[in-house]
């Protein structure tokens, strides 16, 4: 199951950052279908375990008024300008659309000659037709999208005013204050987001018909001054009336032209699939008409850009607008605290997200989603925090960016010198009546109806012990880095012996580890250039797996004698880390050295069963490379071979690589067979072997060993890591005692 990012209304660029980032994404002017909506009286609400909130003052905290902000010139010319360009650009493609109509006519209607005469009977008709055909089937391109089906609007959790009381009059307060239209609907989700959009799309917008979303994770993380920021800042756009529904056409059309010019269907498969499967004199024609709607989409695409370029300027300034609402809510100090806060957890959720991926291979999930976000603020590496924090402050706003940067829209709020008329550093959650029970019935319903997972509850974890297990993976990555001196083994085993070990005297165990640390820390300069290479040259590898010539499939010799070359550097460090982590397990059990740790038994235990678990896991880490590589290729070969099987070189690799990829399974299942699976799941008695069986059903051989070998890789290889922090992070805490 793949997590989507979370998102958020602050948006610097119009881009998605991966690690270091994330998708900070905008208002959503939505176009609804028919609303399938639930709430507490229609929806199952889940009995809290925590207490009531209860907030009976906050509108107390609310002094003097807000002045609504006046439309500009700037803001006028460039609503008037983006308008005009818009209707230009819906002029422009039914102009082609004419235009490809008018010229097959013209053709056909005064260009008869070409097939008076004789001979050249194949030329003539193409010369005479093809155009004519070219433009019909244009046409029908152009206009398909007309008639494609809309995606299925997600179902909403809403609140109402008998739910939650406070909170209703809250936003009343804050409407009343800006001056906008009260929202008609208020939903809550468990994004890192806060949204307003027309309820019903375009029957809500001759009309104040509005819903606002609030990502419950931003309330869980946020004091009432700071959502009371975010909510005037929606509510300001609520003020922006024509600028607000003619947004709702821009994006529109923007999303139109997107569609156009990206979106490829099954009428797109079959024309490729039509050009490559009949007769050449047949398939010229298919060629020319694929080559003229190839030439249409490429006009739209710069008509796509240029109009992209035009919204964003307006959408910038609409920003701005609603930043000052927040500002003379909230202040403009407020103002970048909130900004930084938004920013971490967005992040935060990035993290969550990711840590969810790998808790659903035990099929185990947090009950409380909004509250586990924010608990993953504390599991960002310090290092990944400066970085986007760096990044933040050096972004730029640029022409295609529909949001200005975090640094520009923080130095606009400064500007703007607001003290605020709103103080009060409670937690947003008490304006909710069951705030804790909420959020377990809305991350039962994300689960349920917008990740489409199939749970029960006996999947879902506690928030008590998902805040531990969360805590405990971060100071176990952490542990990890820290043990290699921030260097990736990631095609490289650490060899780990089962056997039992012979007793070594504690004053030799402990100089093993002071001189294999000493030696690890020495070489990592050394160790991090044969890293680099080492994975240069693994890529190379895979590329020569992956190519179905002959010729490019001898890369992978090459490559594979360049790697040979940085293996002594690397067998070096990996020998040094063998015998610190070995030292450091056995003097955990030392008496005197246990006496000094916190929880020595238990980590004793602990301890012993992984050490059993990570011999196995080194045992079938070669073979799990191995089985990564050809995997890849495999992959690459049904891919190219298609839906049609009629690429013979790659059915041919396929059946090379199908025996080899069976019997590397055998392998790794070998090696970990009967070794219980060391962590919580679900199943509470499973083993390694059954962890990494597929338990996705196929209908063929090949998708059932294609799903077998994904999870062999995606669970084990993930797996061999967690096991290898783990035990790192037992021997620093022998460390630190030594």
């Amino acid at each position: 199951m793949i997590f989507p990012a979370s998102s958020l209304r602050r948006k610097s660029q119009n881009h998605q950052f991966l690690l270091l980032g994330m998708r900070i994404a905008v208002y959503n002017f939505s176009m609804s279908n028919a609303e399938a909506v639930f709430n507490p009286v229609t929806h199952v609400h889940v009995p809290s375990t925590g207490t009531t909130g209860s907030c009976p003052s906050p509108l107390q905290a609310f002094t003097g008024t807000i002045q609504p902000n006046k439309v500009t010139v700037t803001y006028t010319i460039g609503l008037a300008i983006v308008a005009l360009g818009m209707l230009l650009l819906t002029v422009s493609y039914i102009g082609l659309i004419g235009l490809a109509g008018y010229g097959g006519w013209y053709h056909i209607a005064h260009n008869a000659d070409i097939m008076r005469g004789s001979g050249g009977g194949f030329i003539k008709l193409f010369l005479y037709i093809g155009p004519a055909v070219a433009a019909v089937t244009l046409i029908f391109f152009m206009i398909k999208p007309f008639f494609a089906a809309r995606p299925q609007e997600p179902s909403r959790y809403s609140l109402t005013r008998e739910s939650d009381p406070v909170l209703f009059a809250f936003i009343d307060k804050i409407c009343e204050l800006v001056k906008a239209p009260l929202p008609s609907r208020v939903d809550v989700d468990c994004q890192v987001n806060a949204s307003a959009s027309f309820r019903r799309g375009l029957s809500s917008i001759t009309r104040n018909d509005l819903a606002l979303t609030i990502g419950l994770p931003l309330v869980e993380g946020m004091t009432m001054q700071e959502f009371g920021g975010v909510l005037a800042h929606e509510f300001g756009h609520f003020t922006q009336g024509a600028g607000m529904r003619l947004t709702y056409f821009i994006r529109t059309i923007n999303n139109w032209f997107a569609r156009v010019v990206y979106e490829r269907d099954e009428w797109d498969i079959k024309l490729s699939q039509a050009a490559s499967g009949i007769d050449i004199r047949i398939g010229i024609f298919i060629h020319f008409t694929r080559l003229c709607i190839w030439l249409t989409r490429r006009i739209l695409w710069v008509l796509m850009h240029i109009g992209h370029a035009m919204s964003c300027f307006m959408l910038r300034q609409m920003e701005y607008d609603a930043d000052s609402y927040e500002t003379k809510l909230a202040g403009s100090n407020a103002f970048a605290a909130t900004t930084a806060k938004l920013r971490s957890l967005s992040l935060a959720s990035q993290f969550a997200y990711h840590e969810m991926q790998e808790s659903w291979r035990n099929r185990r999930l947090p009950e409380n989603l909004p509250l586990f976000i924010n608990v993953s603020t504390n599991s960002i590496p310090p290092d990944v925090k400066a970085k986007v924090e760096e990044a933040s402050a050096k972004t730029k706003t640029g022409i295609f960016d529909t949001h200005p940067a975090d640094a520009d829209r923080i130095r606009a709020a400064q500007a703007l010198s607001q003290p605020g008329v709103f103080h009060l550093d409670e937690a947003a959650t008490n304006l909710f009546n069951d705030f804790v029970g909420l959020s377990k019935t809305v991350t039962r319903f994300h689960y349920e109806h917008n990740l489409e997972l199939k749970f029960t509850e006996n999947n879902l974890v506690p928030q008590e012990v998902a805040v531990k297990e969360s805590k405990t993976q971060a100071e176990n990555h952490q542990a990890l880095h820290d043990y290699f001196f921030g260097l990736k083994l990631t095609f490289r085993p650490l060899i780990f012996s089962k056997d039992v070990l012979p007793a070594t005297p504690v004053a030799t165990l402990i100089e093993n580890v002071k001189n294999a640390r000493l030696a690890m820390e020495q070489s990592k300069t050394d160790v991090q250039q044969a890293l680099v290479e080492y994975e240069q040259a693994e890529n190379l590898y895979q590329r020569g797996l992956n190519a179905i010539v002959q010729t490019s499939q001898q890369a992978t010799t090459k490559a594979d004698a360049t790697k040979q070359t940085f293996i002594p550097a690397l067998a070096a460090f990996e020998q040094q880390a063998q015998i610190r982590l070995t030292a450091a397990l056995q003097l955990l059990n030392a008496p005197e050295i246990a006496a000094n740790i916190n929880e020595a038994s238990s980590l004793q235990q602990e301890a012993a069963t992984l050490a059993v678990v990570f011999a196995r896991l080194s045992q079938a880490f070669v073979p799990l490379q191995e089985l990564r590589r050809k995997f890849n290729a495999f992959s690459t070969m049904l891919q190219t071979r298609g839906p049609s099987s009629s690429n013979a070189k790659a059915e041919q690799r396929i059946s090379e690589l199908a025996p080899e990829l069976e019997n590397l399974i055998k392998q790794i299942r070998e090696s970990v067979q009967g070794i219980p699976y060391p962590f919580k799941h679900a199943r509470e008695e499973i083993t390694i072997d059954e962890f990494a069986r597929s338990d996705i059903p196929a209908t063929h051989k090949l998708e059932a060993l294609y799903n077998n070998c994904s999870c062999q890789l995606t669970r084990l290889l993930p797996l061999y890591h967690r096991v290898l922090s783990r035990l790192a992070f037992i021997a620093l805490q022998v460390e630190s005692k030594l």
